[in-house]
């Protein structure tokens, strides 16, 4: 019985890892959307440049989607398709 409980304990660590972690924009604003929000009200109140920012807004939003953000820090980069 034990060595079916240290197969489940390990197919669960596998799993955690496959997983990606939390994007930093969902930690500091709770979501992507909510980060969005914020940066066009920066754009709206003129603090953000309207030209530039709404370029990197997408940028940031692609890199967010496609999970990006967590590959480099387990070393899984060349795993992306491209």
């Amino acid at each position: 019985m034990s060595g079916v409980r240290s197969l489940l304990a390990r197919v669960g660590r596998l799993e955690r890892a496959r997983t990606a972690p939390k994007s930093p924009f969902e930690i500091a604003y709770g979501s992507m959307d909510a980060f969005a929000a914020n940066v066009q009200a920066g754009i709206d109140a003129g603090t953000l440049d309207q030209i530039d920012m709404p370029v990197v807004l997408a940028c940031i939003r692609r890199w967010h989607d496609e999970g990006v953000y967590g590959l480099w820090q387990r070393n899984r980069i060349w795993e992306l398709d491209g």
